[in-house]
């Protein structure tokens, strides 16, 4: 259909230029359409509908654990559902937040007197943060300090 993939992401593919541009990622079995001339992004989708069995969700609303809100003033990500079940899952959620994501005089050490927690379920949080710093930058210090 006249596109090339990215050099830069595989799942990612463009076609055209200037105002005609329309950009196509792919997931699985998930597309996400993003166009300049909504004209072009319908005539795709329309032949997208001819070769294969597609449905259209219309504007991207959710994806990958990412909430999209999309208006006449830009489009805005966040993960406030994501963080909330890693808050539960971690025993928190009933924190208190703060202005800070960590205290500047944190020191992890072996020779803790803490209880000991489960390795595996401490990696599968840092993992989760770890994703959750796509919309949360201000996390990504004490989350590449915990990792």
């Amino acid at each position: 259909m006249g596109f090339q993939q990215s050099a830069h992401e595989a799942a990612m593919y463009r076609r055209g230029s200037a105002r005609s541009v329309l950009l196509v990622g792919v997931y699985v079995d998930d597309l996400i359409i993003a166009g300049a001339d909504a004209g072009e992004v319908e005539k795709f989708k329309a032949a997208m509908k001819q070769r294969f069995d597609m449905s259209d969700l219309r504007l991207l609303s959710f994806y990958l654990g990412i909430e999209v809100h999309q208006d006449a003033g830009g489009i805005t990500l966040r993960q406030a559902h994501y963080a909330k079940r890693i808050l539960e899952l971690g025993g928190m959620e009933g924190c208190n937040p703060v202005h800070t994501p960590m205290e500047e005089k944190l020191k992890l050490s072996r020779d803790s007197e803490a209880e000991e927690i489960d390795p595996t379920h401490y990696c599968w949080l840092v993992g989760s943060l770890r994703y959750l710093v796509h919309t949360w930058r201000d996390l990504a210090f004490a989350v590449g300090y915990v990792s």
